[in-house]
């Protein structure tokens, strides 16, 4: 199948931009990575801290992190309707979702607030598999968009906007944790209100991209632009990402004396 260049240019612009937020996420918690940050007191790296916390608290980051990981979401339900193997999808990232767990317990003993326990591979995993089974029983999209808005509904009593984040993780919260009730993690995501954003996804692809082609083939962009290549190589640059930024900012961060 030819590729849909709109959905890769959007997922694409959605990936960098969620670099960029854990980018500032990093630069926000330097001083938990360098036990003299505050020794060393470069003014640089101190702008640069001040600079990270006033966006992680702004409006821009508040409403534009909602947006963009909105647009990724839905253009990962608008793909689910492309595969012939989601259930092999699905298990796979969930192996991978396993994966994370394991490397970023191991990670938090060396960097703090680093773990993650169900973060935007995990909801993907789950939404995957719950979508697969879904569609399995339910053909009528009316009642598929139904449910989807349903549960993005069920977001906003629950807060999923401003939730009530655990300072450290308690087994016995998980489920709360999972569902939305409560949350926790560097990277956290919750099956409510996202899973039904992906499942509206899988309705606007099973409704406008029933036939597998761009809805707007007039307009050319070319494949080595950097929101495109980022598109195609989204779960990759996802998987990578943070580990790269991490190794930049400690690499970065020796180099004008700053020491773990």
């Amino acid at each position: 199948m030819k590729r849909i260049w709109e959905l890769d240019f959007l997922r694409g612009f959605a990936i960098i931009m969620m670099v960029f937020d854990h980018l500032m996420y990093d630069f926000m918690i330097m001083p938990s990575f360098f036990s003299n940050f505050q020794a060393v007191d470069n003014q640089f790296f101190s702008s640069l801290q001040d600079l990270a916390e006033s966006y992680w608290v702004s409006d821009l980051r508040f409403y534009g992190h909602f947006f963009f990981v909105s647009v990724f979401l839905l253009v990962s339900g608008i793909s689910f309707t492309f595969s012939k193997s989601n259930l092999s999808r699905g298990l796979k990232l969930t192996l991978v979702a396993l994966l994370i767990n394991v490397v970023t317990i191991v990670l938090e003993s060396f960097v703090a607030n680093t773990l993650i326990i169900f973060g935007i591979i995990h909801l993907y995993a789950f939404s995957i598999l719950f979508i697969y089974l879904l569609r399995k029983f339910i053909k009528n999209e009316i009642v598929i968009l139904i449910i989807a808005l349903v549960i993005i509904a069920l977001g906003f009593p629950l807060k999923f906007y401003d939730p009530e984040y655990l300072t450290n993780f308690e087994f016995s919260k998980l489920l709360e944790i999972i569902i939305g009730f409560k949350a926790f993690g560097a990277d956290y995501f919750s099956i409510i209100p996202y899973t039904g954003i992906i499942l509206l996804g899988t309705v606007i692809g099973k409704v406008y991209y029933h036939n597998k082609v761009s809805l707007i083939p007039t307009v050319k962009i070319k494949d080595k632009n950097i929101f495109m290549i980022a598109g195609k190589k989204s779960l990759l640059i996802f998987l990578t990402h943070q580990f790269v930024l991490l190794a930049l900012v400690f690499a970065i961060g020796y180099l004008f004396g700053y020491r773990y």
